[in-house]
């Protein structure tokens, strides 16, 4: 079920246009100023945890449960001086509990878990949903054909991240995320070569 947009939460977020380290720095004062972060980068989590889960609910679920981490952790963020510190961050939280979900839904099928109510819904209806799927499942069937290590470099890349940001988030190397993306790529490409099917209109 879509929880209703609290009334604090306005339709408009003043200051979106305000780098993350200005926003940050307002939401460790002020809870409530978090929003501007939350709509920056709500696509970019949802599509992660979906890539990860291969549910819309589950996705829905994982994001609200991500940004709650950030809400309850932020006071405790820190900056280091680089622009990209807590976009940094904010996906290796994504990714600690996407891998923790995966391994509840291996012990607990059927167990859900309950989004952060503070914040507005912004998952996609079961329409929306329905108009995405098709394209989804394809880039989740072509992620689903790489080594566990590829895939990780492969859907950080797919939600916007580069090569320097998914090294910090990865805890690897530049040069090693570098060589590890080309391998990907060639993969990627042997496959296309060898199953048109796949081309055209699929990718």
């Amino acid at each position: 079920m879509r929880s209703a947009a609290p009334q604090s939460i306005a339709t408009s977020t003043p200051g979106s246009d305000l780098p993350d380290a200005i926003l940050v720095a307002r939401a460790q004062h002020d809870r409530r100023a978090v929003e501007p972060l939350y709509h920056r980068y709500f696509d970019a989590v949802f599509r992660f945890c979906f890539y990860r889960l291969g549910d819309w609910q589950d996705a829905e679920d994982a994001t609200g449960d991500i940004f709650a981490k950030v809400i309850a952790n932020l006071e405790r963020f820190r900056e280091d001086g680089r622009e990209d510190a807590f976009r940094c961050w904010l996906f290796t939280i994504a990714r600690n509990v996407v891998s923790n979900r995966r391994r509840d839904q291996v012990r607990h099928p059927i167990a859900s878990l309950d989004g952060a109510d503070q914040l507005h819904d912004d998952a996609p209806t079961p329409e929306e949903a329905a108009l995405a799927a098709d394209d989804h499942s394809i880039v989740r069937a072509l992620l689903a054909r790489l080594s566990p290590s590829q895939r990780d470099l492969l859907e950080l890349r797919l939600i916007g991240l580069n090569d320097k940001e998914i090294a910090r988030v990865l805890d690897r190397s530049h040069d090693a995320v570098r060589k590890e993306q080309s391998r990907t790529i060639r993969a990627l490409r042997d496959f296309l070569a060898q199953n048109p099917e796949w081309g055209g209109s699929h990718v």
